[in-house]
């Protein structure tokens, strides 16, 4: 069984064992319905969700580089950006001004989360942003495309963003820089059985043919997905006794951690 949390947990549970997390809500989803993790049809996903045109469509991540004289890795993306929404949308507008000049279209979904129509472009080999954190970037950057169509756009994004005039106000952690990936292709919606708040019942609903509001009643089975945005601490723990009987897997956005079902004879001494 699949939990997955679209939010951070500093602590994982102290009897938990630790699993690989993704770093991304919609990419720990779709992993869990067995697409492959290193190339997640997250762009595809989030066109169907927002009804977009049908294309070629990438994430767009905003990013912060570390540059060294023969090298670069990126040291920050996601939530540790600390973008909030306003100046997002104002990083977002200057960028879509700027990929007009290529004839790519861009689309808002989230601060940290944008998606590129790019049609008419060479196809691009990329892996996820978040898998890609604290890595050298050259053999990452050397299979994009074999044109280097994507590679010569990345240099050109970089320096637009490194001198755009929103950097003063953000002192040691800059965006000045994109990373594209997510372009995978999405199949027909799974048999599984997912379990969600009324927010996510559209995107559950693209994936899935079995979709269910997530409800304190639920009966679950041991191949269910829960799929939820933020929870309190006694919603957190509400679960937590209610699928104490199932081995399960937990997805945040910043780890994961798997949970062992409890004896009958452990429920009852407690």
């Amino acid at each position: 069984m699949d939990v997955i949390i679209d939010a951070r947990l500093e602590v994982p549970p102290k009897d938990s064992s630790p699993l690989e997390t993704l770093g991304n809500f919609y990419h720990n989803l779709l992993c869990c319905l067995r697409y492959p993790a290193s190339y997640p049809p997250v762009a595809e996903l989030l066109r169907r969700y927002h009804h977009l045109d049908e294309g070629t469509w990438l994430v767009v991540s905003p990013v912060y580089w570390h540059a060294t004289h023969n090298d670069a890795m990126i040291a920050a993306s996601g939530e540790d950006l600390r973008l909030g929404d306003d100046e997002a949308h104002l990083w977002f507008t200057a960028f879509a001004e700027f990929v007009a000049a290529e004839n790519m279209t861009l689309y808002y979904h989230d601060a940290v989360t944008w998606l590129l129509q790019a049609d008419t472009h060479p196809p691009i080999t990329a892996n996820p942003v978040h898998s890609i954190m604290q890595q050298s970037l050259m053999p990452h950057l050397r299979r994009l495309d074999t044109t280097f169509f994507w590679q010569r756009f990345i240099t050109e994004t970089q320096m637009f963003f490194s001198g755009h005039p929103l950097n003063k106000q953000r002192g040691e952690c800059p965006i000045n820089g994109v990373w594209m990936w997510g372009n995978g292709g999405l199949q027909a919606p799974a048999s599984r059985a997912i379990f969600t708040d009324d927010g996510l019942l559209a995107v559950a609903k693209l994936v899935s043919t079995h979709v269910s509001p997530y409800q304190r009643s639920n009966s679950y089975s041991k191949d269910s997905i829960v799929l939820l945005p933020d929870m309190t601490a006694d919603g957190l723990h509400d679960l937590q006794i209610k699928l104490q009987s199932f081995s399960v897997h937990w997805f945040w956005n910043n780890l994961a951690y798997a949970s062992k079902p409890r004896s009958w004879l452990s429920r009852l001494w407690r």
